[in-house]
C-alpha cells in the first residue's frame, strides 16, 4: 500500500517554447475573437436576435472573460439596421402645463418639428402684429367701436333730455384727485345747485322746505335713471371689448391656422396634428399676449419643443452602455431654476436618460452598479415589466413645495443586457418572482477552456492582439510559454487555460516593463517570471509576516521529529487579490467518556458549518471502522492550535482524523510532513481547494528552516489535476529535497505519517495487533470497558 511521491512532471504543466512556430508574437495573425466561449456566444446571439417581450438578457461570468466585448462585437456583426426608429419630444400640454405631453414620431421628424416650430414662431411674430395693425383691421375696429359708442351716446342723451325737462343738469362731481362721479343737479338761476347750496337757500328763506322736498324727489328718480344708464353703458363697453376680441381673433384666425397647419405636413401623425391645432387655439384664445403688447416676456416660449431623443440620420438600432447608472442617468430627470425664490420647471427642462436613448435598440448595464444604488433595481424591473419610462424630478426638491412636473409616461421598446456575477443572478431570480419573465435569456461565460493545441494557438493569437493593440513589445516563444503556464495556474487545473484576459494582460504589460528595463525589445520567459515574482512580492506582506511568526516560534509548527496526537494541517488565507497557504498545528487528546468528538472550535463559536460537518464525518468513520461489537466510549478534544479567526471548510478533516488515530494508537506522527484533504465515512480522501497555495506555504517554512530531503505534503490523489506549483517547488522535488504524496485513503496516509502498517480488518473485524488501526481498536475497547466498569461500580 506504499504511496510513491509525484514526479516533477506531475507537479506543473510545462509549455515547451518549441510549440510556438514564430520568432516573436508579432509574426502571428492576431485575433480579437472571443475564444473558448462558444456556449456563451451562442446564447448571446439568441438573446440579441430574438424579438419579443421579456427577451432581455443577463450575462454571467467573472470580470475579464469578455462579456461586454462579446456583446459589442456580435452587435457589430448582426443586422441591426432599422427603419422604425423614433424621435421622442416633450411639448407643453396646453390644458395642464404641469403635465407635459409626449410626441413620438418617425426618426428625423423631431428635428423637422423643432425647426418647423421655430419657423412658425417667426412667422407668427411678424404676421399677427401686421394683421392687427393693418388698415382693414383698423377700419373694422373703428366701425365696431363707433357702433357701440353711438349706443352709449343715445343712452346718455336720453338721460340728459329728461333731466333738462325736469329742470336738472347732468354734471361730473370731483370726489378725489383726478376722480369724478356723474350726478344730476337742479338748475337754479341757470346754474347747477348742490345740495349744500339748496340747504342754504332754505335757511335764508329763498326756498321753502316743500320745494326742497320736491327737488330731492325729482333728483332721486333722475339719479336712478342715470345709474341705470351708466350700468347699461358699462355692459356696452364689455360687449364692445368682447366683440373687439372676437373681431381681432377672426381677423388673424386664417393667418394663425395657416401657419400652424404647416406642422401637420411634417409626418408626426395624429398627435402632432392635435398639437398644431392646440397651438393655434392657444394663440387665438390669448391673442393679446401674442400680439406683442407685452415685451417683458416671450409668450412663444410655451411652443418650444424639447427633442429628447433625436434619431435623425441613424439607420441602425442604438447601442447604449450606461457606466454610471442612477435614476437620473438611467430614466432621465427634470431640471429646475429659481424664479422669485421658488423652484420652477417646464417641459423644456426635461432630460432623457440612457433608457430612452436606447429606445428601439439595446441598453447594456452592469448589474452590480444597478443593485448598489438604493431602489434602482426596483425601478428598472418596473420599467421592464410595463415597457414604460416615467421621468420625475429629484424628490428632494419637493421639500420646496413647488408644483411637481409630471411628464406623460413614454412607451418604449428596449432590450436590456445586464452583466453581472452568477451569484447575483441567482439572488435576483430567487427574490423576484417576475425575474424569469423579464430576463428569459442567460449567457454564462466560462473563466477557462480546455488545454488543447488548438486552444493554445487561439490563446497566443489573443495575446498577440493585446500586445499589438497596446503597442507592447512582442513575446518570444519562451515568453509566450510562460504566459500560458501562468494562465493554467490561474485556473487551478493543469488541463484548463484561463480566459481571464484582464489578469493575463496585466502580466504581459508588467513583463513588457521588465523587458524594457533589461534593454530587450521582446518579452522573454524570464521577464514574465519577473512580473509574476514582483506581483507576489508586492502583495505578500501579510504572508511574509505570518511566515516570520512561524520562524520566530510565535506560531508553533514543527518540521522535523515525531509527536503523538499532533499533525501539521494546512490552511489558505485569502485576500482581495492574493492568497497564501501556511501550516497550522492540529492536536487531539483522548480519554474515556461519553462526549465523543469535542470540536473545540465549535464549542468556542469559531467553527464554520463545513468544518463542523467534517468533524461529524470523523465520528462516522470511527463507527464504520471500529465499534462493531462495542460502543464508542471516548471523549476526544480536536483543536486547531493558535487559531483566532475562526475555522471553516472540511479540508482538514483527514488531518484531524490522522491526529485522532495517533492519539488512540499511541503511534507518533512525522512532523516533517503536512497534510490536507477531506475524508468521508469510509476513509476515502476527497479533493480540496487551494492545493497549490497549501503546498507552497509548507514548502516556504521548510525552505527557511532548511530542506532535509524528507519533508513533504500529503494531498488527495484526486487533486493531482489541480497542481501547477511554483518552479522553485518543482525544482526542489526534482532534486529530492521535497516530496508530494498523493493519497487516496486514510490507510495510505497514516502509513506515510507513522511508518507503520495501517492494518486491514480480518473477516472477524479484528485488525493486526501491531498495526495503527489495531492499536487504536485496542484502546477504544479498553476505554469502553473502563467506562462500563466505572458505570457498574457506581
Amino acid at each position: 500500500m506504499s504511496v510513491k511521491p509525484l514526479k516533477p512532471s506531475e507537479l506543473r504543466w510545462r509549455c515547451r517554447p518549441s510549440r510556438f512556430r514564430f520568432g516573436n508574437s508579432g509574426e502571428l495573425k492576431p485575433t480579437d475573437r472571443i475564444v473558448g466561449q462558444e456556449r456563451a456566444v451562442g446564447a448571446v446571439h439568441l438573446g440579441l436576435e430574438i424579438s419579443g417581450s421579456g427577451y432581455n438578457m443577463f450575462i454571467t461570468g467573472v470580470p475579464g472573460s469578455g462579456r461586454e466585448t462579446t456583446v459589442k462585437r456580435i452587435l457589430d456583426k448582426i443586422d441591426i439596421n432599422s427603419d422604425s426608429l423614433q424621435d421622442i419630444c416633450y411639448a407643453c400640454n396646453f390644458e395642464d402645463a404641469a403635465k407635459p405631453r409626449v410626441l413620438i414620431m418617425p426618426a428625423g421628424c423631431g428635428r423637422k418639428l423643432k425647426q418647423g416650430i421655430e419657423n412658425c414662431v417667426e412667422l407668427l411674430k411678424r404676421n399677427i402684429p401686421a394683421v392687427l395693425q393693418s388698415e382693414r383691421t383698423a377700419g373694422e375696429r373703428g366701425r365696431l367701436l363707433r357702433s357701440f359708442s353711438e349706443k352709449k351716446e343715445e343712452l346718455m342723451k336720453a338721460v340728459t333730455r329728461e333731466a333738462q325737462n325736469a329742470g336738472f343738469a347732468l354734471v361730473s362731481i370731483p370726489v378725489g384727485p383726478g376722480q369724478v362721479r356723474p350726478d344730476v343737479l337742479p338748475v337754479i338761476d341757470n346754474k347747477p345747485a348742490t345740495h349744500e347750496q339748496l340747504r342754504e337757500m332754505v335757511s335764508s328763506g329763498a326756498m321753502t322746505e316743500e320745494k326742497l322736498a320736491e327737488i330731492r324727489d325729482s333728483h332721486d328718480k333722475l339719479f336712478q335713471k342715470l345709474s341705470e344708464a351708466l350700468r347699461r353703458s358699462h355692459d356696452i363697453d364689455m360687449k364692445a371689448k368682447n366683440a373687439l376680441d372676437e373681431l381681432m381673433t377672426e381677423m388673424v384666425r386664417s393667418t394663425v391656422v395657416g401657419i400652424t397647419d404647416q406642422l401637420k405636413h411634417i409626418g408626426g401623425g395624429k398627435s402632432l396634428e392635435e398639437y398644431a391645432d392646440g397651438m393655434a387655439s392657444t394663440i387665438l384664445e390669448n391673442l393679446e399676449a401674442f400680439s406683442g403688447a407685452d415685451s417683458d416676456s416671450d409668450p412663444y416660449h410655451v411652443f418650444r419643443v424639447n427633442l429628447l431623443v433625436d434619431n435623425s440620420g441613424r439607420k441602425t438600432k442604438p447601442v447604449v452602455v450606461e457606466n454610471f447608472p442612477d435614476p437620473a442617468s438611467l430614466f432621465g430627470t427634470i431640471d429646475r431654476i429659481m424664479v422669485e425664490n421658488r423652484p420652477y420647471s417646464d417641459h423644456t427642462m426635461i432630460s432623457a436618460g440612457s433608457y430612452l436613448k436606447a429606445n428601439g435598440g439595446f441598453l447594456i448595464l452592469d448589474a452590480m452598479d444597478v443593485v448598489r444604488y438604493p431602489g434602482l433595481w426596483q425601478s428598472l424591473s418596473q420599467t421592464l415589466k410595463n415597457q414604460t419610462v416615467v421621468i420625475r424630478a429629484n424628490d428632494m426638491m419637493r421639500l420646496f413645495g413647488a408644483v411637481e412636473l409630471q411628464p406623460e409616461p413614454i412607451r418604449v421598446n428596449v432590450k436590456v443586457i445586464m452583466i453581472g456575477p452568477a451569484w447575483l443572478y441567482t439572488l435576483l431570480a430567487g427574490s423576484d418572482p417576475e425575474f424569469g419573465l423579464l430576463f428569459r435569456i442567460r449567457a454564462d461565460f466560462d473563466d477557462s477552456m480546455k488545454l488543447t493545441g488548438a486552444n493554445l494557438k487561439d490563446f497566443s493569437r489573443v495575446i498577440a492582439y493585446i500586445t499589438g493593440n497596446e503597442k507592447l513589445a512582442p513575446l518570444d516563444p519562451s515568453g509566450m510559454a510562460m504566459v500560458c503556464e501562468q494562465a493554467v495556474r490561474i485556473t487551478g487545473r493543469h488541463d484548463r487555460l484561463s480566459l481571464k484576459f484582464n489578469l493575463i494582460a496585466d502580466y504581459v504589460r508588467q513583463a513588457a516593463y521588465w523587458a524594457s528595463r533589461s534593454g530587450r525589445n521582446v518579452i522573454a520567459g524570464e521577464d514574465v517570471q519577473k512580473a509574476i515574482f514582483e506581483k507576489q512580492r508586492r502583495l505578500s506582506l501579510a504572508a511574509d509576516h505570518a511566515l516570520q511568526d512561524v520562524l520566530d516560534g510565535q506560531v508553533l509548527v514543527d518540521t522535523d521529529g515525531v509527536r503523538t496526537g499532533v499533525v501539521n494541517g494546512l490552511a489558505v488565507y485569502r485576500g482581495a487579490d492574493y492568497s497564501f497557504g501556511l501550516p497550522a498545528r492540529i492536536t487531539v487528546s483522548v480519554t474515556p467518556g461519553r462526549e465523543g468528538l469535542v470540536n473545540v472550535e465549535r464549542e468556542s463559536d469559531m467553527s464554520g458549518p463545513t468544518h463542523t460537518k467534517g468533524v461529524e464525518v470523523i465520528s462516522g468513520y470511527l463507527r464504520n471502522t471500529f465499534a462493531r461489537d462495542y460502543p464508542l466510549s471516548l471523549s476526544a478534544g480536536i483543536v486547531f492550535e493558535q487559531s483566532y479567526g475562526g475555522v471553516d471548510g472540511d479540508s482538514a478533516s483527514s488531518t484531524e482524523l490522522y491526529a485522532l488515530l495517533s492519539a488512540l494508537s499511541g503511534v507518533p506522527l512525522r512532523q516533517d510532513l503536512a497534510v490536507t484533504g477531506s475524508v468521508n465515512q469510509f476513509g476515502e480522501i476527497q479533493p480540496i481547494g487551494g492545493v497549490n497555495e497549501k503546498i507552497e506555504g509548507f514548502f516556504r517554512v521548510c525552505r527557511e528552516r532548511g530542506l532535509t530531503g524528507t519533508q513533504g505534503v500529503l494531498i488527495p490523489a484526486s487533486n493531482r489535476v489541480h497542481l501547477q506549483l511554483e518552479l522553485e517547488v518543482v525544482e526542489a522535488v526534482r532534486k529530492g529535497r521535497f516530496h508530494i504524496y498523493p493519497v487516496s485513503t486514510v490507510s495510505q496516509g497514516i502509513e506515510l505519517l507513522t511508518g507503520r502498517p495501517a492494518g486491514e480488518a480480518a473477516p472477524s473485524g479484528a485488525y493486526p495487533p501491531d498495526s495503527v488501526l489495531g492499536l487504536a481498536d485496542r484502546r477504544l475497547r479498553t476505554m469502553a470497558e473502563t467506562l462500563r466498569s466505572f458505570s457498574c461500580g457506581r
